[in-house]
């Protein structure tokens, strides 16, 4: 269902586009590149069941370890978008925290901790992203195309025991999620207000990654404005795949607001 929707609003683009138009806006200065600045909440869960480079995982994030969202996290990006041609920089720093007496033993890279413990954990994302897009489907106020790139996640998590024995551990894994997928774009009232749609999926020896998301900007002026934005990614990896004997699964969602300055 997710999928259709997604390509349903990717069908929309064109006819938005013509809502608007003002051929006194397209005889403007080109205003190729945009920068944008924006808070953001985001939510974050995952599983994590079997053993990777011999130490076991038995943990929910929400159920066990209840990591929420801590601080105002902040991100930033950088977009050229020239006729045929983009790409776009992101960057995103998220933090996450959890206190929970646990209601089940569990097993944190290879660290028991039994049923009863009091447990403070935190979290730690820092997301950098890069991307080019070809577009091969091409009108005045509206455009559709081909998305390649990566984004690279580097996290930091760590547990620490408040009661029972004491315990604690630490983990920093990095990955690298190939960007593969299609994403289009339409502007209205003489290129005021602009949105864009995308979707992406990947699967690499069964293991798989989806993310989509809707990006809307309004201009108070032709090189100021608003932006809000919405995006979803699941991550699936069975055990057997790219995680050695782990199963592990995860999905995130990240909203927000932002000013940006096309020029």
């Amino acid at each position: 269902m997710r999928k259709v929707l997604v390509l349903l609003c990717l069908g929309g683009v064109t006819a938005f586009a013509q809502i608007g138009s003002s051929s006194q806006y397209s005889a403007a200065p080109q205003l190729d590149w945009t920068f944008g600045v924006h808070r953001s909440q985001p939510t974050f869960s995952a599983t994590a069941v079997g053993t990777k480079d011999g130490k076991a995982s038995l943990v929910d994030t929400d159920a066990d370890l209840g990591l929420g969202r801590s601080g105002s996290p902040t991100g930033a990006f950088l977009e050229y978008s020239g006729q045929a041609h983009g790409f776009r920089l992101g960057y995103d720093a998220l933090r996450f925290e959890g206190e929970r007496t646990l209601t089940r033993d569990i097993m944190l890279d290879g660290q028991p901790y039994s049923a009863g413990t009091g447990l403070r954990s935190k979290a730690k994302f820092m997301v950098l992203e890069g991307l080019y897009t070809y577009k091969f489907l091409r009108q005045a106020d509206a455009w559709v195309g081909l998305d390649l790139g990566a984004q690279v996640l580097k996290t930091e998590l760590s547990a620490l025991t408040l009661s029972g024995p004491p315990a604690s551990s630490a983990i920093s894994p990095t990955l690298v999620l190939p960007q593969v997928g299609i994403s289009g774009w339409s502007s209205g009232a003489g290129g005021l207000l602009e949105s864009r749609v995308f979707y992406r999926y990947f699967r690499l020896h069964g293991a798989s990654f989806s993310r989509y998301g809707l990006d809307a900007r309004a201009y108070l002026y032709p090189r100021f404005g608003l932006r809000v934005f919405y995006e979803a990614a699941t991550a699936k990896a069975p055990a057997g795949s790219t995680q050695g004997n782990l199963d592990l699964r995860a999905d995130s969602r990240l909203s927000g607001l932002g000013l940006v300055i096309r020029f």
